[in-house]
């Protein structure tokens, strides 16, 4: 709320230029949390299955594995 008015025009009444602003950013997020709400709850059915999750653990290995080289690889003077 401390940066809202910094975003106020010169001469607009700050009172309701400020609930105007205030209520944009509360739609915005509840929006937002909204989307993310539902994808994380599309994730969690699809997590339970025992494919999806032999899946993730193979791409967390090979994500793995790829560091370590990195690492063994990085500039070795």
């Amino acid at each position: 709320m401390s940066l809202i008015p910094q975003f106020i025009p010169h001469g607009a009444p700050v009172f309701g230029t400020t609930l105007l602003l205030t209520a944009i950013d509360v739609i915005e997020l509840a929006l937002w949390y909204w989307v993310v709400s539902s994808a994380a709850s599309v994730l969690s059915e699809r997590a339970t299955r025992p494919s999806f999750r032999r899946r993730m653990e193979q791409l967390s290995g090979v994500t793995f594995l790829g560091f370590a080289a990195h690492l063994l690889l990085a500039d070795r003077t």
